[in-house]
């Protein structure tokens, strides 16, 4: 028989390596946790914690908070998603993304393709009770106005960094993928912002048109001026 992990109170078999994300994702489907840094094509990163799960050794024992990202699932395991502790950890986490975001643009965005808006709704957070809305932790480093103005230099891609929501997901697949490190995080805490290398546009930077930057954002804070993103194929065709 195969090693078993626990998933409220039910049994499910697990793969050597698993993350606990994979394992939950793989037995109770793809929205069962939501996630914001994470990305099938990056390594797991747990920046964000929006994935955190309950985590005990024993069915009634006492649990750890864990991110199920980046955390190996493990033989004997009782792992809860939706207890009420969960649900308040979340609901918490989207606020204090929400706390430098535009909430009335992000009721306006394409909500098929605006993750942050999806998990919004997964968690039950009500966008209009943030108690610290944008604004409210003023950015006062110098040059925030060139730092967060909408870059439209470059004739393919767009950045409108005042969505950006510090996923790290368009710099780690800069580095990860394509390997150009271009791509940064500037500053700390809520001062912190994306920086092309030593420019202070797309168009001036050594950056490589790949796409790849624009499909990891999870928002709108690096888009392509096709915003290919936003589209739905009608039909998929393998071939072989």
């Amino acid at each position: 028989m195969s090693d078993v992990a626990y998933i409220d109170g039910v049994a499910y078999p697990i793969n050597p390596g698993e993350s606990i994300l994979a394992f939950l994702r793989r037995h109770k489907g793809g929205d069962h946790v939501p996630t914001l840094c994470d990305a099938p094509n990056l390594e797991p990163f747990g920046s964000c914690r929006v994935c955190s799960v309950e985590v005990a050794l024993k069915e009634d024992g006492p649990s750890k908070v864990m991110a199920s990202c980046h955390t190996p699932v493990g033989k004997g395991q009782y792992i809860k998603a939706h207890t009420p502790r969960m649900e308040r950890l979340r609901r918490n986490l989207v606020e204090m993304v929400l706390t430098t975001y535009d909430t009335e643009k992000l009721k306006t965005e394409d909500h098929g393709r605006n993750e942050l808006y999806n998990v919004v709704k997964q968690t039950g957070f009500d966008i209009d009770s943030v108690r610290y809305p944008k604004g409210a932790m003023p950015l006062d480093f110098i040059g925030k106005e060139a730092a967060f103005a909408q870059d439209r230099s470059h004739p393919y891609m767009v950045s409108d960094l005042s969505s950006c929501i510090h996923c790290f997901r368009c710099v780690r697949a800069c580095d990860e993928v394509q390997g150009e490190q271009v791509l940064t995080m500037a500053g700390r805490g809520f001062n912190s912002y994306i920086a092309k290398g030593t420019a202070e546009s797309f168009m001036a930077s050594d950056y490589v048109i790949c796409g790849d930057r624009a499909q990891a954002c999870p928002t709108s804070a690096i888009t392509d001026v096709l915003r290919s993103k936003e589209n739905v194929p009608d039909r998929v065709v393998r071939t072989l």
